[in-house]
């Protein structure tokens, strides 16, 4: 199995990246990400080598490809641990987590989805006992991650309808 890490609150990061790596799970994650793993000498492969495509538009276009997506689909990518870019302006809108957080959610059945820091104890736990995430609790996570993506385009929803009034 392979985790997929691509966080912007790195609270936790490296802790679950150096436990998923004693599972021997591969990981793979955004450069950002992979920096700090790498800072504290836990292997990662870059979303980068992972697709043969260079992180774009200086970072704002990395996980937006067919391999990242087929891998959450078929269960190869297991994990995805993300968390959103805040919201300050539609330029800052984060298009490619929230890709990575509905394919994990449309896969639940083969791909679990992270997107709270506080969790990744559970997960680590869970998957040291039973060496896998139970539908159960990949639903639970599942529906964590559709409150946090529906929070997220309501502040969206309201910068657009807030430039509506402007213009």
């Amino acid at each position: 199995m392979r985790a997929l890490l691509s966080v912007f609150n790195k609270d936790g990061i490296v802790e679950l990246a150096e436990r998923l790596k004693e599972l021997g799970i591969e990981l793979i994650a955004t450069d950002g990400t992979a920096n700090a793993i790498l800072k504290h000498g836990i292997p990662v492969k870059r979303v980068s080598e992972f697709t043969g495509v260079p992180e774009m538009l200086g970072g704002r276009i990395k996980t937006l490809h067919p391999a990242i997506h087929a891998g959450i689909a078929t269960g190869d990518i297991g994990l995805v641990a993300v968390n959103l870019i805040p919201l300050n302006g539609l330029t800052s809108m984060d298009i490619g987590g929230v890709a990575l957080i509905r394919s994990a959610l449309k896969n639940l059945e083969k791909t679990a989805v992270v997107v709270n820091p506080a969790r990744y104890h559970q997960i680590i736990d869970e998957l040291l006992h039973n060496g896998h995430l139970s539908y159960n609790t990949r639903l639970e996570l599942a529906c964590e991650a559709s409150s946090y993506i529906a929070e997220y385009d309501s502040k969206v929803d309201k910068m657009l309808r807030e430039l509506r009034v402007k213009g």
